[in-house]
């Protein structure tokens, strides 16, 4: 069946409570990956790696006053993170598709006394309730792969951005190599486990951003700062052979073969993770 975003978001209402209670963390959580890069020597420092990246992303672009928004903020760990680090930022916005992931960020900011300076809401990023040109950077992390429609994201981030804006993904992006049969089934089982048809090669990525005036500046691959937890390939095929055919309906299920799936992927570098920067360019349309 065809991947919907009301089952993206389903997903998510689903699952948030376990990510949280099995990260181990139990305020302003993150559930992206870590970053163990050189220096970082404690979890916390390897969770916060990506947020530390795309403030330092943001700071280059807008050192003072930035006006910055999440697409896919999650529970609010980015912004809880990055906007008290910011210069005098302006009110920051935190968009999730899951109403339960608002109502948590929500009560998460009011907890951290943040709730006069970051606003969670409820919604698609592909419809941002903000007017044109208004943002200095928008990010997302691992939240553009659950796109049904990634043009209308970057449509959307390109309309927000003003010129010289940055836009910020960290996510997952499939080689451009054809797959061989066997890199395809845990291809399919990755995008099926964990509801993400959005995810595309970086080439792809790049021509539907240059439709809106969204230049490639930055293109890192983190996939060497994962710490992978692959299986081996036969064991790995068991769990999943298993896993397909059991009677649970719950969505954890999907999401647990999703991971076991992604890990595989990452290994054999049929996806890899990276953090891609566009820059907003005046074209004069």
């Amino acid at each position: 069946m065809p991947i919907t975003t009301d089952a993206v978001r389903t997903y998510y209402d689903e699952n948030t409570n376990l990510f949280l209670k099995f990260s181990g963390h139990r305020q302003a959580q993150n559930i992206h990956r870590t970053l163990w890069m050189d220096g970082v020597t404690t979890l916390s420092e390897a969770l916060h790696k990506t947020n530390a990246l795309i403030q330092a992303e943001i700071e280059a672009t807008a050192p003072t006053n930035a006006r910055i928004a999440d697409l896919g903020c999650g529970v609010g760990a980015s912004l809880f993170y990055i906007h008290p680090r910011l210069q005098g930022p302006a009110p920051a916005l935190g968009l999730t598709l899951s109403p339960v992931q608002a109502r948590l960020a929500g009560a998460s900011a009011r907890q951290l006394g943040l709730q006069g300076q970051i606003h969670f809401a409820e919604g698609d990023f592909s419809a941002v309730p903000l007017p044109n040109g208004s943002l200095d950077a928008v990010y997302s992390v691992e939240a553009v792969c659950h796109a049904v429609a990634p043009e209308n994201y970057f449509k959307e981030a390109g309309r927000l951005l003003r010129t010289g804006g940055k836009l910020i993904l960290v996510d997952d992006y499939r080689s451009a190599s054809p797959f061989t049969k066997h890199e395809q089934k845990w291809f399919d089982a990755y995008i099926e486990g964990w509801y993400v048809p959005g995810v595309r090669t970086v080439e792809q990525t790049q021509q539907v951003a240059q439709a809106q005036d969204l230049s490639l500046v930055r293109n890192d691959d983190l996939t060497p700062y994962l710490r992978l937890r692959n299986l081996p390939d036969a064991l790995a095929s068991a769990l999943l052979w298993l896993g397909e055919r059991l009677p649970i309906r719950h969505a954890i299920v999907p999401s647990m073969l999703g991971s076991m799936a992604l890990q595989q992927c990452l290994f054999m570098k049929v996806v890899e993770y990276r953090m891609l920067v566009f820059e907003k360019i005046d074209h004069g349309r």
